[in-house]
């Protein structure tokens, strides 16, 4: 109970007790045929003063009620300290191995120095080659100004259990891309990749979840993405907090699968909405004759019955491109539909949803 609430009743209650003594004194003035000694004076005095101490207490309950309710406004108002995202902090690593430890060393650079850039890859709907989707990649630059490949740093974060703050990263520029992007490009949806280490992680994944509260806005908007081997070991204290994370409304994608019979069901349960597989497993499945396109068929009726989006992945040559439309697959990603480049290019171009974007041009980064 608060304390307005507690003035109240008291206040109540003083009115109360005011009432049954002023009853009474009515009565024995009657009773002294309206003659009162001066007890009763004193009596009838003490009941005025309680119906004003009541009075009082009311009106001090409703300036207090008037206060809060601006202090909500004013707190309404002010910027949460959870939309404030979580700091890129990079600790130190000891006993990591000489390779490793210099590799570490330019991340931590970079993100000190906040040398990070965000960069986008489109994902299409075939075959109209329209851009449906992003997906987001990190690329950390040396004080020179060089590229830190992913592949020079991201074995070393994982092995240094650090991989926690790369994922941050991706997560706050994806998240600043998409304000960026506004309204016109409501129906896009970045995906992000997620290190299974980043949701077990219990500091972070508090601070992480307070983030996505702060950004609710964006659950739509929003994919997490893991591979498959990640998804098949995560521990149950993981799967826990995934759990929290789709409440929250964020769905999740899975890539790098490898077979076509995986558990569609138990994955779309924990809200698992996209999987991706790669063009030449698609290909190879289906050069395999009736046996492989029957595969191929029965997978796709599989993801249909889940309500799971297929993106054929790793796209890279339009010769490839009769086959795959013959699977009849809605979703493509790949250098031959754009390879990733600066979040900031897209963002410029100020196109609404579903505009095509140019393809294939030859100044786009190397793919993750």
């Amino acid at each position: 109970m608060n304390l307005r609430q507690k003035s109240s009743r008291y206040c109540a209650a003083v009115l109360f007790a005011a009432g049954v003594a002023g009853a009474f004194l009515i009565v024995a003035a009657v009773r002294a045929d309206f003659k009162p000694d001066l007890e009763i004076w004193l009596a009838a005095a003490l009941v005025v003063t309680l119906i004003l101490h009541a009075r009082a207490g009311f009106a001090l309950s409703r300036a207090q009620q008037e206060i809060e309710l601006l202090k909500n406004l004013v707190d309404r108002f002010r910027p949460s300290p959870a939309k404030t995202p979580p700091a890129l902090e990079f600790e130190p690593v000891a006993d990591a191995a000489a390779e490793d430890a210099h590799a570490l060393e330019l991340v931590k650079d970079a993100i000190q120095n906040d040398r990070i850039d965000l960069y986008l890859q489109p994902i299409v709907s075939l075959p109209q080659r329209k851009t449906r989707y992003f997906e987001a990649f990190s690329r950390l630059r040396r004080e020179d100004g060089g590229v830190i490949k992913p592949a020079d740093y991201i074995d070393a974060a994982e092995r240094a259990n650090r991989i926690g703050v790369v994922d941050n990263m991706i997560l706050l520029r994806s998240v600043q891309a998409l304000r960026q992007l506004g309204p016109k490009s409501a129906p896009y949806r970045i995906f992000c990749n997620i290190s299974p280490a980043t949701i077990y992680d219990v500091d972070f994944f508090t601070r992480f979840t307070d983030y996505l509260d702060a950004n609710e806005d964006l659950a739509q908007r929003l994919v997490f993405e893991f591979t498959y081997p990640a998804v098949e070991m995560m521990h149950d204290r993981v799967k826990k907090n995934l759990r929290l994370v789709a409440d929250r409304g964020f769905s999740f994608s899975v890539d790098h699968i490898r077979r076509f019979d995986l558990n569609w069901s138990a994955l779309r349960e924990q809200n698992f909405r996209f999987v991706k597989a790669s063009g030449a497993l698609l290909l190879a499945e289906s050069c395999k004759g009736d046996v492989g396109q029957a595969r191929i068929r029965a997978f796709k009726k599989a993801l249909i019955e889940n309500e799971i989006d297929l993106i054929v992945e790793k796209v890279e040559y339009e010769e490839q491109m009769p086959e795959i439309l013959k699977l009849g697959i809605d979703y493509g990603q790949g250098s031959l539909f754009g390879a990733p480049r600066v979040a900031s290019d897209y963002v410029q171009q100020d196109k609404p949803a579903g505009t095509e974007m140019p393809v294939g041009t030859t100044e786009f980064a190397a793919a993750s």
